[in-house]
């Protein structure tokens, strides 16, 4: 089951209220939280076929996003729900390892109380997966 985010932007433009939302799978680990953050009100305006050059994107960009909805297998170790996705972000980023942990150790019926060792043997395979993990392609750059 992917990690997906369900992220809403809500603002004013032109006497209207406008509210966008969007699903947004999300990786085990996020790299670079910065460029993630970035590039979320244009994953938001795709999916809601905004033109982003306009001035209502411009307003998207600078408005508050917010996570509605997070579905997982770690669902339960994220509550509170809504969020500013910055907070989710920090959170996810801080209790997903052992939330995955956990869930692997449940399905594979492991005690890690009664065996530290399976417990820290998992967590190094996980960082040892997290630092081997294949970059992204950088973004091509043309001449012309």
């Amino acid at each position: 089951m992917k990690s997906t985010i369900t992220v809403r932007s809500t603002f004013d433009f032109r006497g209207e209220t406008f509210c966008y939302e969007a699903d947004i799978d999300l990786p085990s680990y996020v790299d670079d939280v910065e460029l993630f953050l970035q590039q979320l009100p244009n994953r938001i305006a795709k999916q809601n076929q905004m033109d982003v050059i306009s001035y209502k994107f411009e307003m998207l960009e600078s408005s508050e996003i917010e996570v509605i909805r997070f579905q997982s297998r770690i669902a339960s170790a994220i509550p509170n729900l809504p969020m500013r996705v910055e907070t989710f972000l920090d959170l996810y980023q801080k209790v997903g390892p052992e939330a995955y942990l956990q869930n692997i150790a449940e399905n594979h019926q492991l005690d890690l109380d009664a065996n530290p060792q399976i417990a820290k043997a998992l967590k190094a395979a996980y960082e040892l997966g997290k630092e081997h993990r294949p970059k992204e392609k950088p973004v091509t750059h043309h001449w012309w």
